[in-house]
């Protein structure tokens, strides 16, 4: 039996590949978790969810494919059950609203007739009422539930001052950090470019980055950063703080964090329960998350992005992506995320 967390992360190509190969040739059983797209398609045969709402445990076949089409018709069911039920209840309320005004009319109609006539007919509405009003009761006391709305990473960053950089974005000349980092000649970043920087482990991926976004200084050449930019580190803070996520989110932003509510809510990362949990008592998912609501709720004319889909949901990574492409500034990224 083996036991894998997050095999694949920091793991250059060559490195995720032999593993890969590794594993399907090993004989005996293999437990994972991961977020990587590539290694699940590759590797896995049976996925076991663990729901965030219920808290249940679900299994799926045919690896990372039956997932996805599994996930996708049982939340086209769930969400048949409870569109049915909403309209079961609009329909019976509507049948007692009815019966409710006939009855109430009965006996100022002289066509019902009268004495035990119009007492028949008296008691023929009232148990029409009844009836509808226990079936009505009925729906209520067994509800189906809404089915809980997916977590959507729905915002496109948008570009400083609304509209696109002129001239480079960013650009780095003859820069060297230690023997960390040596870039020979000029390398240019223009507006809308999208980049991808690749190499192995050690090879300087991260300190091109973070030299790229102002967080080091390079011990020799140029760094030059004249448009307003959005850095997502790889590597969550070591320490969290004890603030409410809203608190966390609102640092550093004009006004109250409460001002501040709709405009997190309104990216589909968080629910409103989620709001006053201490960002110490996060998962690594939620804090990464918290990452990304600040990045995208900044006006930035070039995103530098280290391993982005790190700590993501799997159902966010392909959000991610849709929101990445159609935001129209520059994108820097380092990523071995495969899919």
């Amino acid at each position: 039996l083996l036991l894998l967390d997050e095999p694949t992360n920091h793991l250059d190509a060559t490195a995720v590949h032999w593993l890969e190969e590794h594993l399907r040739a090993h004989r005996g059983t293999l437990v994972a978790v991961t977020h990587d797209r590539g290694f699940l398609e590759r590797v896995s045969t049976t996925i076991l969810e663990v729901d965030r709402d219920d808290r249940a445990v679900r299994r799926y076949g045919d690896g990372w494919a039956g997932y996805r089409a599994a996930k996708a018709a049982a939340r086209r069911g769930a969400l048949q059950r409870y569109t049915e039920w909403v309209e079961d209840v609009s329909r019976t309320e509507e049948l007692l609203e009815a019966a409710g005004r006939r009855l109430a009319v009965t006996g100022r109609d002289p066509r019902q007739g009268f004495g035990k006539h119009r007492r028949s007919s008296e008691a023929k509405l009232g148990g029409q009422v009844r009836s509808v009003r226990e079936r009505l009761d009925a729906l209520r006391r067994n509800p189906v539930a809404e089915p809980p709305a997916p977590l959507r990473f729905a915002a496109v960053p948008q570009p400083a001052d609304g509209a696109p950089a002129q001239g480079p974005v960013a650009e780095l000349d003859g820069v060297r950090v230690g023997e960390r980092l040596c870039l020979e000649g000029l390398l240019t970043i223009a507006p809308g470019q999208r980049i991808l920087v690749s190499g192995e482990n050690g090879a300087g991926k991260t300190t091109l980055l973070r030299v790229l976004a102002g967080d080091l200084e390079p011990d020799a050449g140029t760094a030059r950063r004249p448009a307003r930019t959005g850095y997502l580190a790889q590597e969550l803070p070591p320490h969290s703080t004890r603030l409410p996520l809203l608190d966390a989110f609102a640092a550093g932003r004009p006004g109250p964090p409460d001002e501040h509510v709709d405009r997190l809510l309104a990216l589909g990362l968080f629910r409103e329960e989620d709001l006053h949990v201490p960002v110490a008592a996060l998962s690594a998912g939620q804090r990464r998350r918290l990452q990304l609501a600040r990045l995208v709720t900044r006006p930035a004319d070039l995103l530098i992005l280290d391993e982005p889909t790190n700590h993501i949901a799997l159902d966010l990574v392909e959000d991610l992506q849709s929101a990445l492409a159609a935001y129209p500034g520059a994108v820097i990224a380092v990523s071995h995320d495969r899919t």
